[in-house]
């Protein structure tokens, strides 16, 4: 009796330790499938961040371009280039007036990929820390950037747009927008006489100094994106590395 009693501990014993191991290697199984899915969605993550950092880069890089034409713009009509002797001038006809202080860009790069990301909670899912560092700095610069956006919109709309309303002539302007439109009777503009104006000028400076920082904090957020583009590829490209060793 004794005997049968301790084969049949024996035999429950080693059942239990089958179910046991059963139980271990199926956790162990679903683990490496869960990891192996959260590795692929990660990869997909990874690809889109880049394609959309990719077409930030350009829109960074265009709205950079349009900064500086429109610093060089203003240097030119205030005559204040770095090469003038006092003996340069430049003809301001209508348009150019109009472009030099009308203009005024506040758009930003898109970073749709990372914005649907994060309202999605999944930014989890990329293991490198430094990519996620880096997306916190990119943060940081987008929100400088916009505060000075705002701040330069801000005096544009109350103090720079006084000079189109109130002294000079605004509609011969107008043409460079309806050029079918007839204004030889209307009173033409000297942008020179007026750019000698002391309010006009400090004004027109203030929009200069403005969109210098602008230049400065868009050129900040460039390197961040740019940065962010060369990790991420170093990640893909470690990725596929590994995923051809393993195959």
């Amino acid at each position: 009796m004794k005997n049968k009693i301790g084969k049949y501990f024996t035999y429950a014993l080693g059942e239990i330790i089958l179910v046991v191991i059963g139980i271990l290697i199926a956790l162990q199984i679903n683990n490496w499938n869960e990891e192996r899915k959260n590795s692929i969605e990660e990869k997909v993550i990874l690809e889109n961040l880049l394609e959309n950092l990719n077409l930030s880069k350009t829109q960074s890089e265009l709205l950079i371009s349009g900064e500086n034409i429109l610093k060089q713009s203003l240097i030119q009509i205030l005559g204040i280039e770095s090469d003038n002797n006092g003996l340069k001038s430049i003809t301001i006809s209508d348009s150019i007036f109009k472009n030099t202080v009308w203009d005024l860009q506040s758009d930003i790069p898109t970073f749709n990929a990372y914005n649907n990301l994060k309202s999605t909670n999944k930014l989890s899912l990329i293991k490198n820390k430094n990519i996620n560092e880096k997306f916190t700095e990119l943060e940081f610069r987008l929100k400088k950037l916009n505060d000075i956006l705002n701040d330069r919109l801000s005096v544009h709309q109350i103090r720079i747009d006084d000079i189109l309303e109130k002294d000079i002539n605004f509609i011969p302007l107008v043409k460079s927008n309806l050029p079918n439109i007839n204004i030889e009777n209307e009173t033409g503009n000297n942008y020179s006489q007026l750019l000698e104006n002391k309010r006009i000028r400090n004004l027109l400076g203030m929009k200069l100094s403005f969109t210098q920082d602008v230049i400065d904090y868009r050129k900040n957020l460039d390197t961040e994106i740019k940065d962010l583009i060369i990790l991420i590829e170093l990640e893909l490209t470690q990725k596929n590395n590994e995923s051809k060793t393993k195959n």
